[in-house]
C-alpha cells in the first residue's frame, strides 16, 4: 500500500511537472529590436563603409518590435502603434538550443530565416556583412 502510494506520487509530480502556462513555442511574444546590442555588433564588422554606419547608426535600429502568435507574426515600428499591423504566417522548422529555423511567408513567398538565441533575446544575421540584428523579449 505504501509503495503504491509512493508510485502514485512520483507518477502525479511528473504530470504536473509538464503542466505549465508557457506556450509550447518559445518564440511567442514580443520582441524589441535591441539597438546597443545591434550597434556593438555592426561596429566590429571592419570593412562596413563609414557612410553605411552612420546611416545606420541615426535612427535605424531599435524601433522594431516583432509580435509572435502561435503561428502568425506581426511587426510595428516605434510612433505607428495606433496602426494595425499586417500579420503573416511562420512556422517553426526546427529549434535547438542554440537556434530556431523560422519558415516565414511574405507575398506569396515561402522562405526561412535562422534565428539565433541569446539568452533573453535572439538575433539573425542581417546585411551583406552579416552582423547581427537583436531583438530582446519585452515583459508583456
Amino acid at each position: 500500500m505504501k509503495m503504491t502510494l509512493f508510485s502514485l506520487s512520483i507518477c502525479a509530480a511528473f504530470f504536473l511537472a509538464g503542466c505549465d502556462d508557457k506556450p509550447a513555442n518559445s518564440l511567442v511574444g514580443s520582441w524589441k529590436s535591441d539597438k546597443s546590442k545591434t550597434l556593438a555588433s555592426m561596429h566590429s564588422i571592419k570593412d562596413i563603409p563609414d557612410e553605411t554606419k552612420a546611416y545606420l547608426e541615426k535612427n535605424f535600429f531599435g524601433r522594431l518590435t516583432i509580435t509572435y502568435t502561435e503561428n502568425t507574426y506581426s511587426a510595428v515600428l516605434d510612433g505607428e502603434e495606433d496602426v494595425r499591423p499586417d500579420s503573416y504566417p511562420y512556422r517553426i522548422v526546427e529549434e535547438t538550443d542554440d537556434y530556431y529555423i523560422v519558415e516565414n511567408e511574405l507575398l506569396g513567398t515561402k522562405f526561412n530565416k535562422k534565428l539565433f538565441k541569446d539568452r533573453a533575446c535572439y538575433y539573425e544575421l542581417t546585411s551583406e556583412w552579416n552582423f547581427r540584428e537583436y531583438f530582446c523579449r519585452v515583459n508583456d
